[in-house]
């Protein structure tokens, strides 16, 4: 025969007593249990704060707490343009050319072609000079001829192919410029830059205004410039 419990203290731990008014109940408590690291998959047993966690991205991941938003302040980016006034998706390369030392790049590509040009009519006149008739002879006027030939495709490679992939012709490297889209601030290719060039011819032709409108542009474009979506930056 059992001896009932005389007491609370003679109860079985993990059965609980009669409750006594005035005092609170003693249940029996078990410490948490978490897994061991590395040991992750099942809900519940991850301890606070570690990967892996349900619901919980790494760090920096997209869609976590952790990724930051869009910074202007962050490199490759300028909310601002050197003049002010409108932005871009990008950092431009360097300042906007000011109107001079464009005409000064300017000129330089268009003295380019005068060399070959100029060394022609030398040769051209020597060559011709022997000639009973005081005319130009055959061999001169041959000459005249390539060195035209030769100004034209110097030209043609200075102003589109050689601008257009590195966005800097022959005048624009010596004054230290360079040719960028607008919207990315790459080279804007030799399609482009043969739009670009072709446009400055028959927009200067028409009026001369086209020279002189980045005196008072707010990006220093000419009318080509515009067409083709570019910049002309100093570097």
């Amino acid at each position: 025969m059992t001896t009932p419990p005389q007491g609370p203290h003679d109860r079985p731990q993990d059965q609980p007593g009669p409750h006594i008014p005035g005092q609170i109940p003693q249940y029996p408590t078990q410490p948490a249990q978490y897994s061991q690291p590395g040991q992750y998959g099942q809900p519940g047993q991850f301890p606070p704060g570690q990967p892996g966690q349900p619901g919980q991205l790494p760090p920096g991941q997209p869609g976590s707490f952790g990724v930051q938003p869009n910074n202007p302040t962050q490199q490759g980016y300028a909310p601002y343009s050197p003049s002010g006034g409108f932005g871009y998706g990008y950092a431009p390369p360097g300042q906007l050319a000011s109107w001079p030392i464009r005409v000064g790049a300017s000129l330089l590509d268009s003295v380019l072609p005068m060399v070959p040009i100029g060394v022609g009519l030398i040769a051209g006149v020597a060559l011709s000079s022997g000639t009973t008739s005081g005319g130009r002879s055959s061999a001169g006027g041959a000459v005249i001829g390539l060195s035209y030939l030769l100004a034209v495709l110097i030209a043609f490679w200075n102003r589109v192919i050689k601008q257009g992939r590195t966005g800097q012709s022959f005048g624009k490297k010596v004054t230290g410029l360079k040719i960028v889209s607008e919207s990315t601030g790459e080279t804007i290719g030799i399609g482009r830059t043969f739009g670009r060039e072709f446009c400055s011819i028959l927009f200067s032709y028409l009026c001369f205004l086209n020279a002189l409108w980045p005196l008072w542009d707010q990006k220093q474009q000419t009318w080509h410039d515009k067409v083709v979506s570019d910049l002309v930056v100093k570097l």
